[in-house]
This record gives structure tokens, sequence and C-alpha cells, in this order.
């Protein structure tokens, strides 16, 4: 007579609740900063602003 030898159960765990990163100080979780637009040989600086990358989070708008 030969016994068959059971594998052992797998332990179940409870799926992990995703954290969120708190956002970015900086573009306040958009991921971009307004900066002003300087034209000429003086910088001077005009009305007209442009969109730019934030450098603190790259992007992401999370720290």
């Amino acid at each position: 007579m030969s016994t068959v030898k059971k594998t052992p159960a797998t332990r179940r765990r409870s799926p992990k609740s995703a954290s969120v990163p708190p956002p970015c100080d900086t573009c306040a979780g958009t991921g971009e900063t307004a900066t002003t637009v300087r034209v000429g040989r003086k910088s001077r600086e005009i009305e007209a602003t442009q969109t730019a990358l934030c450098l603190d989070c790259f992007g992401t708008g999370t720290t």
C-alpha cells in the first residue's frame, strides 16, 4: 500500500490597499507649472505664459 503525499495548502493573504502618494506642492498635483515668457535681448517679460514640466515631480504630480 503506497500513500500519496499531499502538497501543502497555500496561504491566502488579504489584498494590500494601494497607498496614494501626496500631491506635489509646486504644481498642486497637475505635473505642470506656468512660467512667464521672456522676449528680446534684455529678457523682458510679456503678459503671455507657457506651461512647463514640473521639475520637482517630473510631471507625475506626486512627490
